[in-house]
């Protein structure tokens, strides 16, 4: 009985949701499924959800530069390098100047980013549980070595993949988001992925790297 009863309050908040959260939803669905391939295997994938991320990079990631209305050789390569030589976006970015613009103020993000619902993912074969920012941090503090705060980590939660979303921003048909993977000390990595809708679908068009461990 109340199984049934908390799966009635989950599909009434779903209901109530507005279409952009429910494609903030979808679009982090994406990231986990297709660009982190959690929930593709016949075992379950368990991860840590960062409830709501802590922006490190003070909302400017500085993808391209604010201040030109063009783009340079110096900017595409750099872009080249950062989407994993994804030439067919360079392409488009060198020749579309909407998109430019678009890739600018989508990879900006200057607003608070929002508490995760991790129930609301799509998440077939992913098994996730919360965490705060404070207390992911705290496995770190006190002067602990960081592979021992791994080690708490994989002991506490039974899994080392440590996800966080940033808000996600939309123009038009476009959309972006960052997301970090924490995996361990050497591994992890900060991406911005960039979405566009079509034929009413959202689909990954590129993925922007910003660090990586």
């Amino acid at each position: 009985m109340l199984k049934k009863l908390l799966t009635l309050i989950i599909l009434i908040s779903q209901l109530s949701f507005s279409q952009t959260e429910k494609d903030d939803y979808e679009l982090y669905s994406l990231i986990l499924n297709k660009r982190l391939e959690f929930g593709n295997k016949t075992e379950k994938d368990k991860i840590v959800l960062i409830e709501q991320f802590m922006d490190e990079f003070d909302g400017d990631y500085e993808v391209l530069d604010h201040k030109s209305d063009t783009i340079t050789k110096l900017d595409l390569n750099m872009l080249y390098s950062m989407t994993y030589k994804d030439t067919t976006f360079i392409k488009r970015v060198s020749k579309e100047r909407d998109l430019r613009n678009v890739i600018i103020q989508l990879t900006s993000d200057k607003s608070e980013h929002p508490k995760i619902e991790s129930e609301l993912l799509q998440k077939q074969s992913i098994e996730i549980e919360t965490i705060t920012d404070k207390k992911f941090s705290s496995f770190f503090g006190n002067n602990r070595r960081i592979e021992k705060g791994w080690k708490r980590i994989q002991k506490k939660y039974g899994t080392d993949k440590i996800v966080e979303f940033s808000q996600v921003n939309y123009n038009g048909q476009f959309a972006a988001t960052y997301y970090g993977i924490h995996c361990g000390g050497l591994c992890g990595s900060g991406n911005i992925v960039v979405f566009e809708k079509i034929n009413g679908k959202w689909k990954i068009l590129t993925e922007i790297n910003l660090w990586m461990a």
